[in-house]
Formats: structure tokens, C-alpha cells, sequence
């Protein structure tokens, strides 16, 4: 059950920017990974995943958005649409946990890579304007996550990121998110990163500053 209420909140709510379809662009796929490295080819991108931790197929990640779909939608009708909408117009790049889902733990922390079409919304100039769109979908959730602080922008290896950090509180679980958006080849390229010790953490941050882009 985790796994679908954390998959849903990295995915099912950036459905607010949703334009284009990804499906239709030439050369664009999700991507490969290899001895713990992700890269895609149409980004550039390359990505150390941490050691040990578990890399999920498309159609394993698709069963699990799914499955866990009403978990964060609940009976809101609009947002329902919109994320079923967002669904046909990003393309999740990579799923990673550290265990394998359904693994017996309170807990798995994930990393995840979305990319979503913002080429007809010329105000997204930034990640960080992105983001704004994204904090304003996950506030009007059912899940709820709290902001402790305000969308700010980082740089990761010479790529300005914005990024925006979450909180959400569910039974005994805690769940943090920390949401890296910049804006490459007109997507909204996105890495999403769960955890909840500061160990987790510090392997998240590891694998941000191994992010290599070609912009």
C-alpha cells in the first residue's frame, strides 16, 4: 500500500501544467539503466542510482499509479480528470526503490523522473514555475502535504533546479518529498525523491550530485 500512496503523490498531481503529448515526440523514450547508472539519451541525462536500490519497469510503475489512483483523488472530479489527463501527456522516465515493493518495512524510499510537455505555457520560463503549479495541485489534494519552506532554486552541477519540499503524515508514516524541476528541450523535467531518515536523505542527495544534463 506504501508504494501506491507514494506513487501517487509524486505523479498524480502534476496534472495542473499538463500540455502536449509526449507520446508524439521523436526520440523521446524512457531511458535505460545500466550497473546502477540511468541515462536517456534525448536529455542527455545521466543519474547514479544508490547502491542496492531497485530500479522498476514501466509497466510494474503504470500497475502501481494505478492501483493507487484514488488514494490521492478520492471523490474530487476535477482533479480525477486532470490527472487522468496528465497521465496521457508526461512520461515517467525512471521508478526506483530501495526495496522491492511489498517488501515487509514501514517504509521505501523512491526516486522518481517525470518529464511533462510545457511548450504552449510560456510563463513556465523556470522549474520553479513549475513547481508553483505542482504545490498549488498537491495543497488541493486529499492527501494534504504541509510546506515548511518556500519553492527556492538550487544548482546541480551547472543546472538551475527549482525545488520545493513537502511533508505528509500518513497513519504512523512519515513521508518527505523533495521535488527538482528544471526546464529542458521545452519539458518540465522532474526528479522527485521520497525518504524519511536522514541516511535516505544523504543517498537522495548523493544521487542528485551525480546528475549529469545536457542542456
Amino acid at each position: 500500500m506504501k508504494e501506491f500512496f507514494q506513487l501517487r503523490i509524486m505523479c498524480v498531481l502534476f496534472a495542473v501544467c499538463s500540455i502536449g503529448y509526449s507520446q508524439g515526440v521523436t526520440g523521446l523514450d524512457a531511458g535505460t539503466v545500466q550497473d546502477s547508472v540511468y541515462t536517456n539519451k534525448y536529455f542527455g541525462m545521466r543519474l547514479r542510482i544508490p547502491d542496492g536500490w531497485l530500479a522498476q519497469d514501466n509497466e510494474t510503475t503504470k500497475a502501481l499509479i494505478e492501483r493507487g489512483h484514488d488514494l490521492a483523488v478520492g471523490d474530487d472530479k476535477n482533479l480525477d480528470a486532470a490527472t487522468r489527463a496528465s497521465e496521457q501527456r508526461s512520461v515517467t522516465l525512471l521508478t526506483v526503490f530501495k526495496y522491492a515493493p511489498g517488501s515487509p518495512v514501514d517504509f521505501n524510499p523512491s526516486v522518481m523522473c517525470v518529464a511533462e510537455r510545457i511548450q504552449d505555457l510560456p510563463g513556465i520560463k523556470k522549474g520553479a514555475d513549475y513547481l508553483f503549479h505542482v504545490k498549488k495541485g498537491l495543497s488541493a489534494s486529499k492527501l494534504a502535504p504541509t510546506f515548511e519552506k518556500e519553492i527556492y532554486e538550487t544548482s546541480v552541477n551547472g543546472v538551475d533546479f527549482g525545488v520545493l519540499e513537502s511533508r505528509l503524515v500518513i497513519g504512523k508514516s512519515e513521508i518527505r518529498q523533495k521535488y527538482y524541476t528544471t526546464i529542458l528541450k521545452g519539458y518540465a523535467l522532474s526528479i522527485i525523491a521520497s525518504y524519511n531518515t536522514n541516511e535516505e536523505l544523504r543517498a537522495l542527495n548523493e544521487a542528485m550530485q551525480s546528475l549529469k544534463l545536457q542542456m
